[in-house]
């Protein structure tokens, strides 16, 4: 009796995993939304994009983003959070978004560990230390001279409360030890023409995002944030380099899927991407956004969302910051 139960078991198990194996297989079958928790023009609008355009191809079902910035980009990740997990809503969204801001935004419903199943990265972004042109800057030493002289009146952009440039440029004022006002912009896009247009005199946010006002002369990039140069950029010195010694930002912008998605659409839908990632053409367009791809795999990336999560809370907490 006995052992026709556990055959009984063992059928409806091989039953189970052989349908869940055709279910992959079979996937997708239809779009998929991919819900960008940032707005149009931003540095990780744009990235995944050149990313998805690509994965789309090898999936064989277009990718449609939906891009819900606000709050943070709380918003966005929070509609992912919510949805089934049948693969075909997913979450593109940086590293501000599920570290920082469900430190700095009250009554967050998402738990950024917990209640998402993370595929892959697609970027690793060093910030640019970017001034408007007619600030007469040329170096993070110059930029830091100016800002005592000035005491608080030069305007700092950023996407946002706890965005990237937020959290960056805070750690780089008390790095250096100056201080200055912070104009908070409803996005990346809106924050990096602030900077070509004179609204504000600095930034230091994704690299990518300013490209656009430096190649036409409307801002100059100075420095870079990680702890060597850009190969892209290898003129560039780092904020290290130009006299805040050990100072290091890296920010990230990855895809995730709602929590109990199948280990086997995670691998389908990992497997695309990086495929995608790793292509000739997806480099090329990268560079052209001053960036390079980056992949793991989802327990990489289940890492260092745990990981940041817990540093960038003491941050935020040693900080102060709170969304306005």
């Amino acid at each position: 009796m006995i052992s026709k139960t556990l055959c009984a078991v063992a059928a409806g198990l091989s039953s189970l995993l052989a349908l869940t194996a055709h279910a992959a297989d079979a996937y997708p079958a239809r779009p998929i939304r991919m819900v960008i928790a940032n707005g149009p023009g931003s540095a990780g609008d744009i990235l995944g994009r050149i990313a998805f355009i690509r994965t789309a191809e090898i999936l064989g079902q277009p990718i449609v983003v939906d891009n819900r910035p606000g709050a943070g980009g709380t918003i966005g990740v929070e509609i992912v959070a919510r949805a089934a997990p049948d693969g075909y809503t997913l979450l593109g969204t940086s590293f501000a978004t599920l570290a920082v801001a469900p430190h700095t935004y009250k009554n967050v419903s998402y738990h950024p560990v917990n209640d998402f199943a993370p595929v892959s990265l697609f970027a690793i972004t060093q910030a640019g230390l970017c001034v408007n042109a007619a600030l007469p800057v040329k170096s993070t030493r110059e930029l830091i001279e100016l800002a005592r002289v000035r005491q608080g009146k030069l305007l700092m952009a950023s996407a946002g409360i706890g965005s990237t440039s937020h959290l960056a440029g805070l750690m780089f004022t008390t790095a250096a030890g100056i201080a200055v006002t912070h104009v908070p912009y409803k996005g990346g896009g809106p924050s990096a023409a602030a900077i070509g247009a004179g609204e504000a005199h600095w930034a230091l946010g994704p690299l990518s995002a300013y490209l656009a006002a430096w190649k036409t002369g409307r801002a100059r990039c100075i420095a870079v944030s990680g702890e060597k140069r850009s190969t892209l950029f290898p003129d560039l010195p780092t904020i290290a380099e130009g006299g805040v010694p050990g100072f290091k930002f890296l920010g990230w912008n990855g895809v995730l899927a709602p929590k109990n998605t199948s280990r086997a659409l995670i691998d389908r839908l990992n497997s695309a991407l990086v495929q995608a990632l790793k292509t000739a053409e997806v480099r090329q367009l990268y560079a052209a956004q001053g960036e390079e791809p980056a992949w793991t795999t989802p327990e990489e990336y289940a890492k260092i969302v745990r990981e940041d999560y817990e540093r960038y809370g003491k941050v935020v907490k040693m900080a102060g910051v709170k969304a306005e």
